[in-house]
């Protein structure tokens, strides 16, 4: 098979990046808010892993804040605006060889009240390289959400908590 036909049927890692199925979210009404919101917190994810800054950046508002700690003792940030966040999260990207996976599971809706929202979701964080995969680290995200005027849910703050250094 070709390079385009993913050669032997097994997808490179980061192939989504070369495809068009991940998209900018649009402000189309979705029926149900809450899924609208658990939506954005895995396409932060999806983000994160391809590597896409555009779409990262898509993911939070304006003044969007990611803050974080690591067994609740060494406190990373926090990085304000919607840039200085990108900035930040991007700028692992070059030095990270492997293919991560943020796995962002059990979502849980804690609030949704107008327009504005509280997911929690627990983080398995992986990484395949030369073949094998690991578990980087676990722990767990705290996603404040906003509706903005263009009717999209964007990351207002995000509070990550590691359970161990990775």
């Amino acid at each position: 098979m070709t390079e385009a036909t993913n050669e032997g049927l097994r997808p490179r890692p980061a192939r989504a990046r070369e495809t068009t199925w991940l998209a900018a979210a649009s402000a189309a009404p979705i029926a149900d808010d809450r899924a609208a919101v658990v939506e954005r917190v895995h396409r932060y994810g999806w983000a994160f892993d391809e590597r896409r800054a555009d779409l990262l950046a898509e993911c939070f508002t304006a003044g969007g804040v990611w803050e974080g700690s690591v067994m609740g003792t060494e406190l990373i940030g926090p990085f304000r605006g919607r840039q200085a966040v990108t900035d930040w999260l991007g700028r692992f990207w070059p030095t990270q060889p492997d293919q991560r996976r943020y796995v962002l599971t059990n979502a849980l809706v804690e609030e949704l009240v107008d327009d504005r929202a509280t997911v929690l979701a627990y983080l398995v964080l992986t990484s395949a390289s030369a073949g094998v995969v690991r578990m980087e680290t676990t722990g767990c995200y705290r996603f404040s959400l906003a509706r903005e005027a263009d009717g999209c849910w964007r990351i207002a703050v995000l509070r990550a908590g590691f359970d161990a250094p990775f």
